[in-house]
């Protein structure tokens, strides 16, 4: 992966000089886009790592697995504690 400057957005999501952006769009889900492409994330909430959890270990999308690295680089910009699972 090429190195990329994050910015985070004011929607609260998380925009990459590659063209990806990231952004939460409620507590259970986060949208994912690259180029014309997107798909949808899952999020959930663990009380023992008092995080939300970003469920990016499997996906059907073509988005896959650059999808996971994104969101990894994305989540510590995340109001709140996001880690991906």
């Amino acid at each position: 992966m090429t190195d990329s400057e994050l910015l985070r957005v004011a929607d609260g999501g998380v925009e990459s000089s590659e063209g990806w952006v990231a952004r939460p769009l409620g507590p259970e889900l986060i949208e994912y886009c690259s180029g014309s492409a997107a798909c949808l994330v899952n999020v959930g909430y663990s009380p023992l790592q008092r995080a939300r959890q970003i469920y990016a270990s499997e996906s059907a999308s073509e988005l896959f697995p650059r999808l996971r690295e994104h969101l990894r680089l994305a989540a510590p910009l995340f109001e709140g504690r996001y880690i991906v699972v």
